[in-house]
């Protein structure tokens, strides 16, 4: 398959780290000029599934203004200019719920509505996760820092207690023993 070539673009907004609307010109491989293709910038990000040593996953119970209410998620957010994904994972980790973690491993890094560009996130399996200090994530969110097992994070699931995409995809992962 032949990609798609860009004729032309124009910004129709922009409020950057966080967000950039771009509106491309595109030719398709059959000749076919598209004239308003929208595409996102969106800031990349990490995800931490932070298990304790006894196995329970850290998780958050929060509002999440796009989901319009309470849901569970894992850690993370979006990684800061100059760092890496394990180091913006392992600074979100603690921000978020005060956990610090002895074994790090990248699991996976995807995109984000592929067809839009949207953004890459990269998920990270931590292990030996403990309290070290209190949540200060500093931003927007409050949140309940809750520890489930593999069961209770099945009921979750099973319950809509987890809507938003790329958590399920890691928790998917997760539950089948990446």
């Amino acid at each position: 398959m032949k990609p798609w070539k860009r004729l032309g673009r124009r910004t129709v907004y922009e409020r950057r780290p966080w967000l950039t609307v771009h509106v491309d010109k595109l030719e398709l491989p059959d000749g076919k000029v598209v004239e308003e293709f929208h595409t996102l910038e969106l800031a990349p990000y990490a995800i931490v599934l932070a298990e304790t040593p006894t196995g329970d996953l850290v998780m958050m119970d929060q509002y999440r203004h796009g989901v319009g209410g309470r849901c569970l998620s894992l850690p993370g957010g979006m990684i800061d200019a100059g760092e890496s994904p394990e180091q913006a994972a392992r600074r979100e980790l603690r921000e978020e719920t005060g956990f610090e973690a002895t074994d790090w491993r990248h699991v996976q890094s995807f995109v984000s509505m592929a067809n839009m560009n949207g953004c890459m996130g990269h998920l990270f399996h931590a292990r030996g996760a403990r309290p070290v200090t209190a949540p200060d994530s500093g931003d927007l969110e409050e949140a309940a820092i809750i520890t489930l097992s593999r069961d209770e994070v099945r009921a979750a699931m099973r319950a809509g207690r987890t809507p938003i995409g790329n958590i399920l995809m890691a928790l998917g992962l997760w539950l089948a023993d990446f």
